[in-house]
């Protein structure tokens, strides 16, 4: 199977493996400061707080997939500030700290780091992990006094058998491009792309392609990467080989990821 093409593939990686990201096409803008991060929707708060029954979170993910965009819709091209989220959680599990960290592009140097930590209010339900880490990744997004302009979630978009895991979720509810990145499938079976970086296999649901395998690193596992919001599968695929610049993971989600470790510690220490 081919990957389908994005609406407009507006992502170019060098040859030599895609450290920056670069656009020919209108939209670029140059800041002398980054752009102010405006207040999550409205619905933010009661989709993400815990919900009375697993049905009532089925019911949410149901309208919440439902207003996922899986295609190119960026307000300009090409981004300028790349986010990483992601959380931990505290040795007995009733905690999750949670990390957002804006780096800037082309070169991927930190911005601004925001954090938080709050008790885990949703049972452990696979598949249903926005409930679960959502409300403190929204509390470190609300700090932020940067834009980004997408944000990568260590976790699946679209490739979720709801389609709509903790990046679609969130992509919503923050109206952000944002793209999912897991270490294994929900939902379907593993499969595995050639050994070089940047070969990929895509991996379908219902039917449907819904995101891509993919080797970021030689000799390094796969990663599972998928649409979340605002974006194409394409776009999302090359975002994650542009980022991953010298290890398996994005770095944005590697920065957000020791963060989130370095909050749970400090919380800790206390």
């Amino acid at each position: 199977m081919e990957i389908p093409r994005a609406p407009h593939a507006v992502m170019h990686m060098r040859k030599t493996g895609g450290k920056r990201l670069s656009s020919s096409g209108e939209g670029r803008r140059d800041w002398a400061e980054p752009p102010p991060c405006p207040t999550p929707r409205e619905d933010t708060v009661s989709s993400l707080s815990q919900p009375p029954s697993v049905d009532e979170a089925c019911r949410i993910q149901r309208e919440l997939a439902a207003r996922v965009i899986p295609e190119d819709r960026f307000p300009c091209l090409p981004p300028q500030f790349i986010a990483g989220a992601d959380a931990a959680y505290s040795r007995d599990g009733t905690r999750a700290f949670g990390a957002v960290v804006v780096l800037r592009c082309p070169d991927l140097s930190q911005v601004e780091v925001q954090c938080a930590g709050r008790p885990v209010e949703f049972p452990y339900v696979p598949g249903m992990f926005a409930f679960r880490e959502g409300p403190v990744l929204r509390d470190a997004w609300s700090r932020l006094s940067t834009r980004p302009d997408l944000v990568i979630f260590h976790g699946h978009g679209i490739a979720h058998p709801a389609r709509c895991g903790l990046a679609s979720h969130l992509g919503v509810l923050l109206d952000v491009p944002s793209i999912g990145v897991a270490g294994k499938p929900l939902g379907t079976t593993a499969v595995v792309p050639g050994p070089h970086r940047g070969d990929m296999v895509p991996i379908s649901l219902g039917g449907r392609i819904a995101g891509c395998a993919v080797r970021t690193r030689a000799g390094a596992r796969e990663v599972y990467v998928s649409p979340g919001h605002r974006i194409g599968i394409e776009t999302a695929v090359r975002v994650v080989l542009a980022t991953a610049t010298r290890f398996r993971l994005p770095e944005p989600l590697r920065a957000a990821h020791r963060h989130a470790v370095e909050c749970r510690a400090r919380f800790e220490k206390r």
